[in-house]
């Protein structure tokens, strides 16, 4: 999942990967609290603070989940120029999951 969202905000070298750990990490816990998404799978990462090694075991493959989380860490790492544009589509990302059945369990009572 490293990797993958690495990619995906364009970043290159490793001056950012405790930044990059640190937010996937950010991310996730902002899905799965505010917005009650049930994260299919597990965020596990880890970066040796001696060698600079990434260890990924996360079992995160979820394509919209990475892309959320992605979105996430683009407006929160460094000061992009799109902050608000950036925030605007993690907040449309964010509810779009929320609205999937796939990825909550939120149901809403009819009647009352």
């Amino acid at each position: 999942m490293f990797a993958e969202v690495k990619e995906l905000i364009d970043v290159s070298g490793d001056a950012y990967d405790a930044a990059i750990i640190l937010q996937i990490k950010a991310a996730a816990l902002d899905l799965t609290t505010t917005a009650e998404i049930n994260m299919p799978g597990e965020i596990n990462i880890s970066r040796n603070p001696d060698t600079g090694a990434i260890t990924d075991n996360s079992t995160v493959t979820d394509e919209k989940i990475i892309d959320t989380i992605a979105t996430w860490c683009k407006m929160k790492i460094g000061n992009p120029p799109n902050y608000d544009k950036l925030l605007a589509a993690y907040n449309s990302l964010k509810g779009s999951l929320r609205l999937s059945k796939h990825y909550t369990t939120y149901t809403t009572e009819q009647g009352a």
